[in-house]
């Protein structure tokens, strides 16, 4: 059975991040680390998509995983 589909960038699910307190990225114009999350609003999603780092609002790892074939 396939990974589900990432809603932000149409990519498998293979890897989810759990990081309800954000990540820090380097800025190489500013030469320091900016601070980074996945939340489009003040209640933070705790799962995100390690590829693209969208918010999975929705998602739990251990939710059943339904196929495609058998959702619609």
């Amino acid at each position: 059975m396939n990974a589900p589909i990432c809603p932000n960038c149409g990519g498998p699910l293979t890897r989810v991040v759990d990081v309800p307190y954000g990540w820090w990225e380097w800025d190489e114009a500013t030469g320091s680390y900016r601070a980074c999350n996945a939340a489009s609003r003040v209640d933070v999603a705790p799962w995100v998509h390690a590829a693209c780092m969208g918010e999975l609002r929705k998602f739990h790892p251990q939710d059943p995983i339904v196929p495609a074939s058998a959702a619609t």
